[in-house]
């Protein structure tokens, strides 16, 4: 007899391929298998960075990669998180009370 889960759910390995297959079939003709995409994280305080800015970043990070790595832009992901100065912390202090302090 065979165990009831394994008759609802294929092992992982046989998910994965299956996944792979329907991704890479005739329909979908511009999706790869494993396309590396760079992934870049800037994270910053929250203190006024205006969209200007934040495009610039973006158009830096991705130019950055291309420049070095040889990387193509239109898979190059750029993502920036603004983090609240309370919620970072430098040694044994907020960012918060260190701007206070100064």
């Amino acid at each position: 007899m065979v165990p009831v889960r394994s008759r609802l759910r294929p092992p992982p390995d046989r998910l994965q391929r299956r996944l792979n297959q329907a991704l890479c079939a005739p329909q979908f003709p511009t999706i790869k298998r494993k396309v590396k995409m760079p992934y870049v994280n800037i994270k910053i305080t929250d203190e006024g960075v205006t969209k200007e800015q934040k495009h610039e970043l973006i158009k830096g990070a991705t130019q950055l990669l291309v420049d070095v790595l040889g990387k193509n832009p239109a898979t190059t992901i750029v993502v920036i998180e603004e983090v609240n100065t309370d919620n970072w912390g430098i040694g044994f202090d907020q960012v918060t009370q260190l701007r206070k302090n100064k």
